[in-house]
C-alpha cells in the first residue's frame, strides 16, 4: 500500500462527472462491425463500460466467468481471489448474455480514451463511499490489514502498451482515492527548491496488479464475486442504491489505431492483415 501523487487525480474528477463528452467520447461496445470513430488520432485506444445489476445476479456473478481465461499467473490469481478480485478475457464470439447486457440500461458510464499523450489512466468503478472499509492482503505470505477511508472513490488504473504482433497488453492495478486534496511540497527537478502540489490521498496496490494481452474483439472483465464481502474487490465493485447493493463488472477492450508495425514482416507462408484492418472489425 502506498500514498501516491495527484497524477491519478483524474479518478475523482471522472467519477464526479467533471469531464464532459468532448473530453471523454462515450464507448459504444455495441458496434458489431464498422470501426472506431474516424476523428480519433492514431495510437492506443481503450474503451470501458460498467455493467451493473443486483448483487448476486446470475449473469454478472457466475455466467460471465464460466470459462475464465486470462493467462494471469496462478500466484497472482490466488492473491486476487484473496482480495475478492477476479479477471477474465472473453475472446472470439462473446456470450449472448454479455451482448444483451451491453445493449441494455445495465451498461453505463461508457468511455473511450486515447493514450497518445498519457501512459496510464484510472477508470472509476465506485464512489463516493463514506465510510469505505475493507480488508486487504498484499502478499500471500503476509497478513490481511484493515483499511478504513472517508469519501473514497475506487477505480482500476490501466496502462496499455502495443505488442509487437499488433495486440495491446494492458496492465491493471486497483486503486482507491479518498479524502480531500492536500498541499505537499516536493523538490524541483534540479533539486534547487520546492514546488507546491495539490494531491488527493491514494491507496495504490501494485502487488495486486496484473497484465493481460487483448486482440481486436477481446474483452477484459474485472469484478468481484458477490460472496467476497469485506474485501477490496467488494469496495471496488459493489455499489449501494438506496440500501440495495448492486454488483458491478468493468468491461474493457483495447486496440491500436494505425498502420502495421514496421518491425513485423509477414514472413514466408504467413498472411496477416494490418492492425488497422483488424481494428476495423470492431
Amino acid at each position: 500500500m502506498r500514498r501516491a501523487a495527484g497524477a491519478c487525480a483524474i479518478l475523482v474528477a471522472a467519477a464526479a462527472g467533471c469531464l464532459g463528452p468532448s473530453a471523454r467520447p462515450a464507448a459504444d461496445f455495441r458496434r458489431p462491425t464498422g470501426g472506431l470513430p474516424p476523428a480519433l488520432p492514431d495510437g492506443l485506444y481503450v474503451e470501458s463500460v460498467l455493467l451493473e445489476r443486483p448483487l448476486g445476479d446470475p449473469v454478472l456473478d457466475r455466467e460471465l466467468w464460466a470459462g475464465e481465461s486470462s493467462a494471469i499467473p496462478p500466484a497472482v490469481r490466488v492473491l486476487l481471489a484473496e482480495n475478492g478480485l477476479r479477471a477474465t478475457v472473453l475472446s472470439g464470439n462473446p456470450p449472448p448474455a454479455f451482448r444483451r447486457l451491453l445493449d441494455s440500461p445495465d451498461a453505463h458510464d461508457g468511455r473511450g480514451q486515447t493514450f497518445a499523450n498519457r501512459a496510464e489512466e484510472v477508470v472509476p468503478t465506485a464512489g463516493p463511499t463514506d465510510p469505505c472499509e475493507y480488508q486487504v492482503l498484499t502478499a500471500l505470505a503476509g497478513e490481511k490489514s484493515r483499511v478504513s477511508l472517508r469519501q473514497a472513490h475506487g477505480g482500476v488504473q490501466v496502462r496499455p502498451e502495443r505488442t509487437p504482433d499488433g495486440r495491446v497488453k494492458v496492465r491493471c492495478e486497483p486503486q482507491v482515492q479518498h479524502g480531500e486534496r492536500e498541499t505537499h511540497y516536493r523538490a524541483t527537478a534540479d533539486a534547487t527548491g520546492l514546488t507546491a502540489q495539490d494531491e488527493v490521498p491514494l491507496e495504490a496496490y501494485p502487488a495486486l496488479g496484473f497484465e493481460v494481452t487483448l486482440g481486436p474483439g477481446d474483452y477484459l472483465l474485472i469484478g468481484s464475486p458477490a460472496a467476497a464481502t469485506d474485501t477490496l474487490g467488494a469496495a471496488l465493485f459493489v455499489a449501494d442504491a438506496g440500501g440495495r447493493p448492486r454488483q458491478r463488472v468493468l468491461a474493457v477492450r483495447a486496440t491500436w489505431r494505425g498502420e502495421k508495425p514496421a518491425e513485423l514482416p509477414a514472413g514466408p507462408g504467413r498472411r496477416r492483415s494490418s492492425v488497422a484492418a483488424e481494428a476495423a472489425r470492431w
